[in-house]
């Protein structure tokens, strides 16, 4: 089978908490940096999730995982899609493979029996729409690159990646396949660099990999400033044009600017009442690549990304019912 779109990435359980401005306080004496992703174990997570629940929180439980997020879009907005992961023979685990499946994206995971369970994700929500996330890998921490498969990756037009993954022991050795094969059958190759952690502990890593073939990077302000080394946006894009012909960078309720073979571009930010940043940015790079399967160029596919983006943000969580999606398509046609 042909795919639009195949994608490797965490296989995470969100549990999606609204939090104070109190418990934002907390969990920053305990090094948790607020807006970010920090990586954390099992029974430190259990202990938020517990601190959190006895306070009268009740979580909002979804499937996640940042590439997960963008190939649902993906899927929902008309491509199709086949999702890499791994998961546990846990709830979680179980609960993860049937959303992938209602979702029409295609995977190649079994439930497998370890020690490790599936991995989740605590994401706490403050006042301001912020979104702070406290990941447990779990399972994908044994993610090799045995999970790469040669033939869905050869079968299709786009490889996804996010670089959250490269946080897992082999992560890089899985990812390095990946865009080796990509190179081989000519399969263009979307990066998303996921968080600036991730850019601020990979970074040789990253250079390393998009040097091996890449068409297409997704960052926001804060990763590209740091993966460049500047704040300036000439030096940014100067910089990245060394390894991607096209790049994306989001910048809030501000829009997003680039550049693609035809030039800089510039996508001004759809004005939206945003109570969850959480998924923003999955949803505008699943909105993006999906675009551009149908023959869009990137300018266009941005505006629909940016169009997207700012429906998620008026809701709680990183995604949204099915026929929302419908919605959103149908609604930028006449926009």
């Amino acid at each position: 089978m042909e795919y639009d779109i195949c994608s490797i990435g965490s296989a995470l359980v969100d549990l999606t908490f609204k939090i104070d401005d109190e418990f934002v306080k907390q969990i920053e004496q305990k090094g948790i940096v607020k807006g970010g992703m920090t990586l954390i174990e099992k029974d430190d997570q259990n202990e938020l999730v517990e601190e959190l629940i006895q306070s009268g929180k009740i979580p909002d439980k979804a499937c996640g995982g940042s590439a997960t997020n963008s190939v649902v879009a993906a899927s929902l907005f008309g491509s199709s899609c086949f999702m890499s992961c791994i998961v546990g023979d846990d709830e979680n685990g179980k609960f993860y493979l049937e959303d992938l499946s209602q979702n029409g994206i295609n995977h190649n995971s079994n439930l497998i029996n370890s020690e490790m369970p599936s991995g989740q994700c605590l994401v706490m929500v403050s006042d301001d729409a912020e979104r702070t996330m406290c990941t447990n890998l779990g399972i994908n921490s044994e993610f090799s690159a045995q999970n790469v498969d040669e033939e869905i990756i050869k079968n299709s037009n786009y490889l996804f990646l996010e670089g959250y993954l490269l946080a897992s022991p082999e992560g890089f050795d899985s990812f390095k396949k990946a865009f080796n094969l990509a190179k081989k059958y000519n399969v263009k190759v979307a990066l998303s660099l996921s968080d600036i952690f991730i850019v601020n502990t990979f970074k040789e890593e990253l250079k390393e990999l998009i040097s091996i073939s890449c068409d297409l990077i997704f960052c926001n302000e804060g990763e590209a400033s740091e993966f460049a080394n500047s704040n300036s946006e000439e030096e940014i894009f100067k910089f990245f044009k060394n390894y991607s012909p096209k790049l994306l960078v989001t910048q809030g309720p501000k829009g997003c600017i680039g550049y693609d073979e035809e030039g800089p571009i510039n996508i001004p930010g759809i004005e939206a009442n945003a109570i969850d940043t959480n998924g923003a940015g999955d949803m505008f790079a699943g909105a993006v690549i999906s675009s551009l399967n149908q023959s869009k160029n990137l300018k266009q596919s941005a505006e629909f990304g940016c169009f997207a983006a700012s429906k998620i943000v008026q809701n709680s969580g990183p995604r949204l019912i099915q026929e929302e999606y419908v919605k959103i398509k149908e609604n930028f046609s006449s926009y």
